[in-house]
């Protein structure tokens, strides 16, 4: 329909891995159980439905998606993994926007064999958390490189100003904007507790340039742990969140 689109699809996919003296022992113990290369047979359904009023400076509306995959069981990898999410916007005061994200991911192995480290969930960045460098939130080796995990969660708020109001959706449209940043990375067993949450709250600048769209950001980390690597200033190309 206009707002809602619904998917599913096939496909085979062959990995093949090259380790190195430095790779974390959880991709080695990996390679020992099923080699440097696997086929998966997979499976994906998703559906997604988006009602903002404008796709790159939305004032209202939502965009939510979700996304099921799964390994089938006969290929050398199987595993399922859901990903969910909600981007949604309302009008504050003037020309304030209040935008409010969720991204969820859960993820497991089945017939007894583990969740691929390369499907695994990550977190960090200037599209997540940021002031953590990306992928970087979650648990770590004894070298402090990330590993991923099997449970994802994120949360954003930010408040959005336009400081240049060009015409809509041209390339000069620039919005300042202070967020608030929430999130963490879980790997298998246990619960979550609330001190594995990494939090953050700085100033973002997004412009609409004519090579695409900018995002700058400076965030503050919040309760950080020993080990947790900080980028306090951030810079993307190409994505409008």
């Amino acid at each position: 329909s206009e707002t809602d689109t619904i998917n599913f699809g096939f496909r085979v996919e062959h990995t093949a891995l090259t380790l190195f003296n430095d790779s974390p022992q959880v991709y080695f113990d990996f390679v020992r159980d099923f080699g440097f290369s696997s086929n998966a047979y997979i499976l994906t359904a998703g559906w997604s439905r988006d009602t903002r009023n404008d796709i790159l400076y939305p004032t209202t509306g939502r965009v939510q998606s979700a996304l099921a995959e799964v390994g089938l069981p006969f290929g050398d990898l199987a595993y399922y993994k859901f990903n969910y999410l909600n981007q949604s916007f309302w009008p504050v005061y003037g020309d304030l926007v209040l935008m409010l994200r969720a991204d969820l991911g859960y993820g497991q192995g089945i017939s007894g064999k583990p969740l691929p480290f390369f499907k695994g969930f990550f977190a960090g960045g200037v599209s997540s958390v940021r002031g953590y460098e990306s992928g970087s939130l979650g648990p770590r080796d004894v070298f402090g490189n990330a590993l991923g995990g099997t449970r994802k969660i994120v949360g954003n708020a930010e408040v959005f100003y336009p400081l240049f109001k060009g015409e809509k959706g041209g390339d000069k449209a620039v919005r300042a904007s202070v967020f608030f940043d929430v999130g963490q990375i879980k790997g298998d067993g246990g619960t979550s507790e609330a001190s594995e949450f990494r939090y953050s709250t700085g100033l973002g600048l997004a412009w609409s340039s004519p090579i695409g769209p900018l995002k700058f950001s400076y965030a503050i980390p919040i309760k950080t742990q020993p080990g947790d690597r900080l980028q306090r200033f951030q810079f993307q190309i190409g994505t409008v969140f």
